[in-house]
């Protein structure tokens, strides 16, 4: 029976185990669902974001803080397509990156680490931050467990370039040169994509860049021209090949050599849709077009003043900072040349005060050198003193930039080896927690089980003591048994040898007797001997059965049952019968017939309290090796189902239990209560 019930337990579990998974894996599935609609270029980004938010909440019902970070770092993603949110996705990669050090998900702390980093990078404000946050997620990335896996080898790459392009925007322009080889050396080692050679593209443009500051000329168009042969291969091919061929055409303005400057200008204008395809690069080679005229001394001033207006408004329109600061810088040296001093003077300001607000440093000493040329007198000198300081401080901050860098490399270190000791730390004082939570759990084990100890001696000593009085209470019984079968055998022997005998006696001395009369009076002579002789065989028979066997196959325990019915039925004025299908109650164990007689008193007391029953019946039967009881009476019953049960019926159940067997009631108001025990023997 307890392996049934087990059973049905088990299969509940599963079941309710089952539909919890499919409404999980329903859940995810939901969730993946919003994260891909959040990832599609087709819509618009209002929409993007919706879809990820409510990926994030649904995620949040989950209770899996996995699921929940991986939603809100989708939703962190997409806000990055518009500038107005970065704060906003700035903040939640903070909360996302909390959380991913509370799962101790490596992968997700590199690449909030990462995404932090870009969003500092992009504001053009908090440059430092941006290297914290690229070194902390190139040394994650680092990590075997990640550098050798395939899908994540590009990323360190990655991360070194922006890091490059980083350095270069500080002026540290050997440490982005170092950082761009990185890069590079670490490409080659990786099987060849679309993706890794794009990023060897950019890694050779930054190089050529820097090599172009430094006046590396040979070099830095060596590696432009790597880095257009390389775009051949990649999607991006056409917008790599036009920034490249600009930076080279860059270098032959900045070397003299205007005709092949010119050359690639004119083949890069031999494109129609230039301008749609990128409106900055259209604007930039306008402007370069112009700038290089006038170094050339060409005399077609009408041109380069009309390529100029056309570049700058193109900027204008595009709010491109440092390409509306270089091309005022350059207007203004042509408008100095041409004498037309109001235009070079509007136009060197306008330079400064861009430059000076986006700390375009290079073009504000352009712009500062040109005012200290273009102002008179005291005016003219304050923008030369200027100039002198502002250059003399770029060149002690690159040196500081160099050497920044390799401080934030260092504390950053510092910190990680900080953070591990620490976590060293916090580990062996939870071990020791432990230790001491175990050890303060074991004594309250030991207790318990002391505890327990003493109520299975207490429970056994109780056994043994009910078994005593069970014992007392049959030999007490069958004392009284043997003294009524001792009263019977008399009183059966005095009929059989005494009344017997003498009405035998006196039926044949009747018999012998000579006796005349008319009919009627000899007719009842022979009735009244024929009555005599039926007397003579029913005192025959009571004598038989009551020194008969039929008495004897009563047990001991039948018997004080029969006692115990018999005295509670006139109690409570009902009739009873107990109906035994063939169990011999003399090879049942002694505990669990006390507990079946303390059962049967219990429910019989409870008959006669509340039933007002006319008819108890009570069952034995054996099933399956178990001992099944039965008590039914026809009285009023009760509800079942009734939370509020009596002690009386918790009693009948929890000795049940001792017998490792099950109680069960069965109760229908005003018509009957039926109760079942079943006890394994």
């Amino acid at each position: 029976m307890y392996k049934n019930y087990l059973y049905i337990f088990l299969f509940f579990l599963v079941s309710c185990l089952g539909a919890q998974s499919n409404v999980f894996k329903k859940q995810l599935e939901s969730i993946h669902k919003l994260r891909q609609l959040s990832k599609s270029t087709e819509l618009g980004l209002e929409t993007r974001i919706a879809y990820a938010k409510q990926a994030v909440a649904l995620s949040k019902r989950t209770g899996v803080d996995s699921v929940f970070l991986l939603s809100n770092d989708r939703l962190s993603v997409v806000y990055l397509g518009d500038v107005k949110y970065f704060d906003t996705a700035k903040k939640m990669f903070h909360e996302n990156l909390k959380l991913a050090h509370k799962l101790k998900d490596s992968l997700s702390i590199a690449y909030i680490n990462y995404q932090l980093g870009y969003v500092c990078h992009a504001s053009r404000k908090k440059n430092d931050s941006a290297y914290y946050y690229y070194y902390n997620a190139l040394k994650y990335f680092k990590n075997p467990s990640f550098s050798k896996i395939t899908k994540y080898k590009t990323t360190q790459p990655y991360i070194l370039n922006n890091i490059a392009y980083l350095q270069k925007d500080e002026q540290d322009y050997l440490g982005s040169q170092t950082t761009s080889i990185q890069a590079i050396n670490l490409l080659l080692t990786i099987p060849e994509s679309e993706e890794t050679l794009e990023l060897l593209s950019n890694a050779y443009n930054s190089l050529g860049l820097n090599l172009k500051k430094h006046k590396d000329y040979d070099r830095a168009l060596e590696y432009f021209q790597k880095s257009m042969d390389i775009s051949k291969n990649i999607p991006k091919e056409y917008e790599k090949k036009l920034h490249a061929k600009i930076n080279i055409a860059e270098v032959y303005k900045e070397t003299g050599d205007y005709k092949k400057a010119f050359d690639i200008y004119d083949k890069l204008l031999e494109d129609p849709d230039l301008f749609k395809k990128d409106p900055s690069s259209y604007g930039a080679i306008l402007c370069n077009i112009a700038y290089t005229l006038f170094l050339a001394k060409e005399k077609h001033t009408a041109k380069i003043d009309s390529l100029f207006t056309k570049a700058h408004n193109i900027f204008e329109g595009l709010k491109l900072d440092y390409e509306l600061s270089a091309s005022s810088n350059d207007m203004s040296e042509f408008y100095q040349a041409t004498n037309e001093k109001e235009k070079a003077l509007f136009y060197a300001e306008k330079a400064h005060g861009i430059g000076k607000r986006g700390k375009l440093y290079e073009e504000e000493l352009r712009a500062l050198k040109q005012l200290s040329r273009l102002k008179e007198g005291e005016a003219g000198k304050a923008h030369l003193y200027e100039y002198i300081a502002l250059h003399d401080s770029l060149i002690a901050n690159e040196r500081a930039n160099r050497n920044k860098f390799a401080r934030i490399q260092f504390e950053t270190d510092q910190y990680i080896n900080e953070t591990k000791r620490l976590s060293t730390q916090n580990i062996l004082i939870s071990v020791i927690a432990a230790i001491f939570i175990l050890s303060l759990g074991l004594l309250y084990f030991i207790r318990l089980q002391q505890g327990k100890n003493q109520r299975l001696l207490f429970d056994r000593e109780q056994q043994e003591a009910n078994q005593e009085i069970y014992g007392l209470m049959l030999r007490q019984q069958a004392k009284l048994e043997e003294g009524r079968m001792q009263e019977r055998h008399r009183i059966a022997e005095d009929l059989h040898d005494g009344i017997l005998s003498q009405l035998l006696g006196t039926r044949m001395n009747m018999g012998f007797l000579d006796l005349k009369g008319d009919d009627g009076t000899m007719g009842d002579y022979h009735r009244f001997l024929d009555e005599i002789q039926k007397i003579e065989k029913e005192i025959r028979s009571l004598s038989h059965e009551l020194k008969g066997d039929e008495v004897l196959t009563k047990t001991n325990f039948e018997s004080m049952m029969d006692q115990y019915l018999k005295t509670q039925s006139l109690v409570g004025g009902f009739e009873y019968e107990i109906v035994n299908r063939g169990v011999l109650f003399d090879g049942i164990q002694d505990f669990t017939k006390v507990n079946i007689y303390r059962i049967l008193q219990e429910a019989v007391q409870n008959i006669v309290k509340h039933a007002r029953a006319n008819h108890v019946c009570i069952g034995f039967y054996l099933e399956a090796e178990r001992l099944n009881l039965t008590i039914e009476d026809d009285g009023v019953g009760f509800d079942a189902n009734s939370d509020k049960k009596g002690i009386g019926l918790k009693n009948m159940a929890s000795r049940a239990e001792k017998l490792k067997g099950s109680f069960r009631i069965n109760a229908v108001p005003n018509k009957k209560t039926v109760i079942h025990i079943i006890v394994p023997i």
